[in-house]
């Protein structure tokens, strides 16, 4: 479950409208504050998402244990930090998410609709990154670039049933965000990348 949070986590910056070109999808060009509920195969997490452009930061809860995931879209890495612990782990983008500037990820537009009191345009997603996996659904998308819904699913290389993912904000909140909540805390201690594997109970890609 860690590793399908951890992708929908880099997936929350997908999908953006085809004016954003050059941005990563769902770069959104304000800065803001939500609640999020994500449901994986039907079990469902929820938590706060803060957001200024080309940055993330993702907490929640995953079996009493509170997480965060810091995500900067211009290097395409993260970091997964478990405060309890006082450690922190380094991941790249996993292959399907980052290639979320690719032009064929910004399909035509399927209907406006409103979403959690927000007007939002929906695309379709249908992209096939290098590595083989898959990504199917739609995303509802506001004008500013935020990520209001998705509802899909992602086939990994290999796999023979797609995991679906339906992810959704509330109480979007726009302004500007501390600076401070995209950065490392000091004193944590790094943790090798093999150690995401023991942590989210299998890789994130």
């Amino acid at each position: 479950m860690r590793r399908w949070i951890v992708l929908v986590s880099v997936l929350l910056m997908g999908a953006a409208p085809a004016s954003m070109r050059g941005r990563m999808l769902g770069d959104a060009v304000i800065g803001y504050r939500a609640e999020r509920t994500v449901t994986v195969d039907g079990r469902s997490y929820s938590g706060t998402v803060f957001h200024m452009p080309g940055h993330d930061r993702h907490e929640q809860q995953i079996a009493g244990i509170f997480e965060v995931i810091l995500l900067d879209a211009a290097q395409k890495r993260g970091f997964l930090i478990v405060p309890m612990l006082q450690t922190y782990v380094p991941f790249a983008f996993p292959e399907l998410m980052a290639e979320l500037d690719l032009p064929d990820w910004r399909r035509a537009p399927v209907g406006v609709e409103t979403v959690n009191g927000v007007r939002t345009t929906r695309y379709r997603i249908d992209h096939t990154a290098a590595d083989g996996s898959r990504a199917r659904g739609f995303a509802w998308v506001g004008a500013e670039g935020v990520l209001m819904r998705l509802d899909g699913s992602v086939t990994r290389p290999g796999g023979s049933h797609p995991t679906t993912i339906r992810m959704e904000l509330t109480d979007l909140a726009r302004g500007p965000q501390d600076p401070a909540l995209f950065r490392l805390p000091p004193g944590l201690v790094e943790l090798p990348p093999g150690a995401l594997q023991r942590l989210l109970g299998g890789t994130p890609g």
